[in-house]
This record gives C-alpha cells, sequence and structure tokens, in this order.
C-alpha cells in the first residue's frame, strides 16, 4: 500500500484492509512498536472541526517518529480562491502525506469530488479523514474494536446500524464505509432507517456487488425493533436525508425524535451481552438514551481509542514502509470462509 491514496474503502481489497487491522492489532498490544514514520511529515487539513480524528493522527504520528501539522482553510491561501489543485501540488512539496476532512452539508458529494482532485494533483498520499461520502478510518477503528470482542467469530455475527434522531446533521461517511467493508470481509450487517433515509444507491450497488464475491449479507429495514431483534451489536448513526430537500428533511427528522432512538428497552432485543457502539460526537437523549450510552455494553470509549491504533496501522503501510502482514492475517480469512 506504500504512496497509495486512501479515499474509501475500496481503495483496500480484503487482504490488504485484514492485513492494517492485524498490524493494528500488534501495535495496541505492543508487539510491534517499530518508528516506522522516522523522517516523515504529515499534514492534517480540516476544512471542518474534528477531535478523535485530529488527535489521534497527530499522535500517531509522534508514536511512530513522525511529525504532524494541523490547517484550517481559512489559514491557507483556499482563503483566497487559491484552487485545491494548486494546494495539493505545493503541499506534495512539503509533506510526506496529506490528511483531509472536507464536506458541506448542504452540497452533498462536493467533499468527496475535492478530495479526489486533491489526490489526482498530489505526488503524495491523501487519506480521507471524513468526507460527505465516506470514513474509512473510523471504519477501520470500528472493524478493530468488534474483532477485539467477537475475534474470529465476527464474520458470524450479526452487526446492526441504525439511523437515530439527532438535531445536528451528518454525513452518511460512517455509514457507506462500513457497508463496503462488511461487503469485502463477508461480513453479516443489517442496516435500519426510516423511509426517505436511504443509503446512496450508488454505495448499495457496489456493496452488493462485492458481497457476491465474498458471501457477505447485507439486509436493509425500515424498522429499528426488527434489526435489533437477536442482533449481536448494535451500531447508531445519525445521516442526513439524501432524498428529502431543506424543511422537508428537517420536518421528517424531527417526527422520527421519539421513535429512532437506541433506548434500554431497544437493546433487550439484542442477544444477551450485544455491545452497543456510536462512534460520536452524539447527544444523549437524541440518539440514544444516557443510560445506553454510559451503560455496560458500551464500546464507545474502546473505539475512540482504536482510531490511534489503526490509523497508526495505516500510516505505516501508506509512508512507513511497513512490511505487509498477509499471513498474519490468515486467521480472520479462514475465518471469513468458514463462515460461508
Amino acid at each position: 500500500m506504500l504512496g497509495r491514496h486512501v479515499l474509501g474503502m475500496t481503495d483496500f481489497d480484503a487482504d490488504e484492509l485484514r492485513s492494517v487491522l492485524s498490524l493494528a492489532e500488534r501495535m495496541k498490544s505492543g508487539d510491534d512498536t517499530h518508528p516506522y514514520l522516522t523522517g516523515t511529515d504529515l499534514g492534517l487539513l480540516f476544512h471542518v472541526p474534528s477531535t478523535r480524528t485530529r488527535v489521534s493522527f497527530q499522535v500517531a504520528a509522534a508514536q511512530l517518529g513522525g511529525r504532524s501539522y494541523t490547517y484550517g482553510p481559512e489559514e491557507l491561501r483556499l482563503a483566497n480562491n487559491e484552487t485545491v489543485e494548486d494546494t495539493a501540488g505545493v503541499l506534495s512539496r512539503y509533506l510526506s502525506a496529506l490528511v483531509v476532512r472536507w464536506y458541506d452539508m448542504a452540497d452533498y458529494g462536493a467533499g468527496h469530488r475535492r478530495l479526489h482532485t486533491m489526490a489526482e494533483h498530489s505526488s503524495i498520499p491523501v487519506i480521507n479523514a471524513l468526507d460527505d461520502e465516506e470514513h474509512p478510518c473510523q471504519v477501520l477503528a470500528d472493524l478493530l474494536t468488534l474483532r477485539e470482542r467477537f475475534g474470529d467469530e465476527l464474520p458470524r455475527k450479526r452487526v446492526v446500524y441504525t439511523w437515530a434522531y439527532s438535531s445536528r446533521q451528518k454525513t452518511p461517511g460512517v455509514l457507506h464505509s462500513s457497508l463496503l467493508a462488511a461487503a469485502l470481509l463477508g461480513h453479516h450487517v443489517t442496516f435500519a432507517h426510516p423511509p426517505g433515509f436511504e443509503l446512496d444507491e450508488r454505495y448499495v450497488k457496489e456493496a452488493q456487488t462485492l458481497a457476491g464475491a465474498s458471501g457477505a449479507r447485507l439486509d436493509f429495514v425500515e424498522d429499528m425493533a426488527e434489526a435489533v431483534r437477536g442482533s449481536d451489536a448494535v451500531y447508531v448513526q445519525s445521516w442526513k436525508s439524501l432524498r428529502l430537500p431543506g424543511q422537508h428533511e428537517w420536518q421528517a427528522r424531527t417526527r422520527l425524535a421519539d421513535r429512532w432512538r437506541v433506548t434500554e428497552p431497544v437493546m433487550a432485543l439484542a442477544a444477551p451481552g450485544a455491545p452497543f457502539l456510536d462512534c460520536m460526537p452524539s447527544n444523549r437523549g437524541e440518539e440514544m438514551d444516557a443510560e445506553v450510552k454510559d451503560g455496560p455494553r458500551s464500546l464507545i470509549f474502546d473505539q475512540a481509542e482504536n482510531r490511534l491504533h489503526a490509523q497508526k496501522a495505516l500510516l505505516a503501510q501508506v509512508i512507513g514502509s511497513a512490511p505487509s502482514t498477509a499471513s498474519a492475517s490468515a486467521d480472520s480469512a479462514s475465518g471469513d470462509r468458514a463462515a460461508r
């Protein structure tokens, strides 16, 4: 993966995805402490605010022996209409890689296109730190968290990703990347959402094609309780409707607030001990009740920590010449095959 852009989940194949996760596990356990990024300079360009992504990339670079520099667009000549093409070309001459977060909730797809434009005009790797269509870095951490919980049994577990009300519009990036990752790895996932909040059909079709090769099972339902019943893990995430315009979206969202929230009775429908996941930020009383977010099933801070380990592994393989760990991922691959 050395020198490659990571703009979405399909920039990995299944073995590469397992390889990154296996390296992350070894880094987290302390079995791999090599300073893969010695002498490298990582740029972090954030068009919108960030806590977990920004800090975890900064710490990841430092722990691997590299340096990091964070910029907002208002700090660069982007604020004076310098093009993203020129910005990418210039930063390529200074940095070893560029991590970019860019989206505009009022213009779905524009951020994703901008990242691709930057990648096309960059001679260094560009890594997607969340745009309006994908969030591969978050999903690497989520997969690491689920592997820690279920081990080789993960391909035989059913993970539910459910829409929930939020007063703040969010991108469907986590959901699209989760869908593609499950399709690549042969996992069983269910996506629950109310009518009008369907995922982007392009990603659904791409995932279904990948699932045909991997044996993944991808289900879509419009009832939260139906989705959660008997599931092995519950992941909550709000996202903006891609179909309902403007005020219609806000009206629909408000009407759904009471019915689309993860509560203790909802979690009771899942399998005994099924964990709760949420990539944050989220508001108690909106996406979920406080008893769920702060309860014993919650893995939210494990997910947050795993951003660091997953991104260390990603950086090591993209700009740090970390060796391939394909053999180390053979256990997961065999588990995937057994599940089918």
